[in-house]
């Protein structure tokens, strides 16, 4: 996928957000493709395409369209390109991925039917086949179904869920009609009885089709396609509000948001898709006749899920356990040494622990935490509620505004405040997104603070997908500090001065432009300076100009971005010292961490937060020197391990393209491979020597 997209100039210094954002995806369907990974493998990747795709057209679509089409359509972007013209590389860039990704899912077809996994319509149904098709419609389907007569109200009409629009000729001769009907679209696939052993599916759809001569006896069906509509999900909140109010309401208006996107089945008539397209105000530019089943995100992920094929995944992980933070001697082990925890690869449980054991020692009397995601029946929030029940204080600063978990926070909220819990349910202006646990327990010399800082959310389900990293510490100041951070959220203040902590929107940039100019600084004296930063994204431009003055004075760079970068990196003017690695495996990469060499004595930092002008300017969030020598060295190691990747590691070049990096007679090396077999001696010295060889 080439984005170079206009003649370099000596102006241009960024590249374009979305177009970079799309890259990214564009590097996650070439995972679906790498016959390398396990198939069912590449089928949740290919799911992964299509939903980061969706979630696009829901939220960062809108603006775009708006302005590549408004009134300053010709205002020129820091990124050289104009309003129009961005529209039109995204509209094409969007086009590319859909029509691979179809292109993608037939090759993945023809390889499962390979491995006896078959799809209808490929099947022969047998009369057992038929019968159990005949009971999942009785008995799973009808009672859900809802015929929609053409031309009756029935707005909302959620988005993303697959319909059917069919055309009908009575029997009798009168004029054709048209109706909807709307079936839940869950299970997406239904498994049928195959007497040689194979695997058999049929999509809901198309079950719902076999059958659909029964809800239409009186007529003729000629047309029978499924489509679905994807919506604006992106409304400003009201600032007049408390957030959970204007939360709420944000939530009504998107069930009636513009519709973004409408997807048809490839045989969809010129006549229904108009009617469609007329029905929910969609130009032609939004209309989109897809070459084999709608909504690849959830049939891929349903398929990887029902098809119990070990042979066709990835090995299950052994995730490790540290079991000295697994008993009720947590809070001992914790006073004795910082503990470090790189996820998934460490299990989440002692997290869990953490949380179980402060609901239930005695001498624990108070809880605070952030809550960013953690899903629906969080083993956290229970504990917390079990905390609250036993009479302790337990106060939580809930982000109601976690872009589409807003629901699941509310819910969670109201179970935690029935359960006597105190809940702040998000800042006016600001999201609450750095990770912190503070828990004050009473001891022989009185009150003593424990605390967790993380990369990551407190969601058990995304710890064992997503890669990040927390620190267990008792640390005297950084527990004052995180004491001191959550006086600030109680009072909504903005101001937090802290001696172990960085806070956003405080002085976290601050601080970064510091770190960034020392280690120029040190440069030009002749002493040791480097940079190694790891990141989900890179998008605010004064620290790109901060890193680029840096690459100019000499300071080696070496940036791990996963997702938007719009750094050029390696171009002789700017950034000749600036390399960016995006790792694409089997893990999200998430983590945070940051090492500055500091003449010589290294620095090493985690930190929640991107450097994105959102996280460090609009949002809560917390960056933490680690002190402790094992720690540091640990991250020190996970990160050498990540720049060394050749198998799942890309190289960004100055145009803003990617290429895979190779062996090219190196040993190979998989980060995330190495880190699943050998998290211990990564976590060690044993380990040390190896980035060096």
């Amino acid at each position: 996928m080439n984005l170079c997209y206009q003649e370099r100039t000596d102006q241009l210094r960024y590249l374009d957000r979305e177009l970079t954002w799309l890259q990214f995806n564009h590097r996650v369907q070439k995972e679906a493709e790498n016959l390398q990974n396990p198939l069912l493998e590449r089928a949740k990747f290919l799911g992964i395409v299509t939903s980061n795709l969706d979630e696009f057209m829901q939220v960062r679509y809108v603006s775009i369209l708006r302005d590549g089409q408004g009134e300053n359509r010709d205002t020129m972007l820091s990124s050289g390109l104009t309003l129009q013209k961005k529209l039109e590389l995204v509209d094409r860039a969007v086009t590319q991925q859909q029509k691979m990704q179809y292109v993608i899912y037939h090759g993945m077809v023809e390889e499962m039917a390979e491995q006896d996994i078959c799809f209808y319509p490929k099947l022969r149904f047998t009369d057992a086949m038929q019968s159990e098709i005949k009971r999942i419609f009785w008995n799973d389907v009808m009672p859900k179904l809802k015929i929609i007569p053409w031309g009756e109200e029935y707005w909302p009409m959620n988005q993303k869920k697959l319909r059917l629009m069919v055309k009908l000729q009575p029997k009798n001769g009168n004029a054709v009609r048209y109706a909807m009907v709307s079936y839940p679209g869950t299970p997406r696939l239904f498994k049928l009885p195959c007497e040689d052993g194979s695997i058999c599916l049929i999509r809901h759809e198309d079950l719902l089709r076999h059958w659909l001569w029964m809800m239409f006896s009186q007529d003729d069906i000629l047309e029978a396609s499924a489509f679905r509509i994807i919506r604006n999900q992106e409304f400003p909140l009201n600032p007049e509000e408390d957030v959970a109010t204007a939360v709420r309401e944000m939530l009504v208006k998107r069930t009636t948001g513009d519709v973004m996107r409408l997807e048809a089945e490839e045989n969809i008539s010129d006549e229904a898709l108009q009617i469609l397209a007329q029905r929910f105000s969609v130009p032609d530019d939004q209309l989109f006749r897809v070459a084999g089943p709608l909504d690849l995100s959830k049939l891929m992920m349903t398929c990887y899920g029902m098809i119990r094929r070990p042979d066709l995944k990835y090995p299950k992980d052994q995730q490790v356990i540290v079991h000295e933070l697994m008993d009720s001697r947590i809070f001992k082990r914790i006073g004795e040494r910082d503990w470090l925890l790189f996820h998934p690869y460490h299990s989440f449980e002692p997290i869990v622990n953490l949380f179980s054991q402060a609901a239930a020692d005695s001498d624990v009397i108070s809880i605070k935490t952030t809550l960013y995601r953690v899903g629906n029946n969080s083993q956290v929030v229970r504990a917390l509620v079990k905390a609250a029940e036993a009479g302790k204080q337990v106060e939580v600063i809930m982000e109601t505004q976690a872009r589409f978990d807003e629901d699941a926070n509310l819910s969670n909220t109201e179970k935690l405040r029935r359960a006597g819990c105190r809940v702040i349910c998000g800042i006016p202006g600001l999201k609450t997104h750095s990770k912190a646990i503070l828990i004050t327990r009473r001891e022989n010399s009185g009150l003593r603070q424990y605390v967790h800082l993380g990369t990551g959310n407190y969601h058990d389900g995304n710890a064992k997908i997503y890669t990040d990293m927390g620190l267990l510490t008792s640390d005297g100041q950084i527990c004052s500090d995180v004491l001191s951070f959550f006086s600030a959220l109680e009072h909504e203040s903005r101001d937090l001065h802290t001696e172990a902590l960085i806070a956003a929107p405080t002085n976290l940039k601050t601080k970064v432009f510091e770190l960034i100019e020392r280690e120029k600084q040190h440069a030009l004296v002749g002493r040791p300076g480097g940079i190694v930063a790891k990141m989900n994204s890179l998008l605010d431009e004064q620290v790109t100009d901060a890193l680029y003055d840096a690459s100019c004075a000499g300071v080696k760079i070496r940036l791990i971005v996963r997702g938007i970068c719009t750094l050029i990196p390696g171009d002789e003017r700017l950034s000749r010292n600036i390399q960016v690695t995006s790792i694409i495996g089997r893990h999200l990469e998430h983590a945070r961490a940051f090492i500055f060499e500091n003449g010589g004595d290294k620095e090493v930092y985690l930190s929640s937060a991107d450097w994105m002008p959102r996280n460090l300017d609009r949002r809560y969030e917390l960056m933490f020197l680690i002190r402790d020598e094992r720690c540091r060295q640990a991250i020190e190691n996970v990160l050498m391990l990540q720049l060394m990747d050749n198998l799942k590691g890309w190289r960004m070049h100055p145009n803003g393209d990617y290429t895979r990096k190779q062996p090219d007679g190196k040993l190979p090396v998989n980060a995330q491979e190495v880190l699943i077999h050998s998290i211990n001696e990564v976590f060690s010295g044993r380990w040390e020597g190896f980035h060096q060889n």
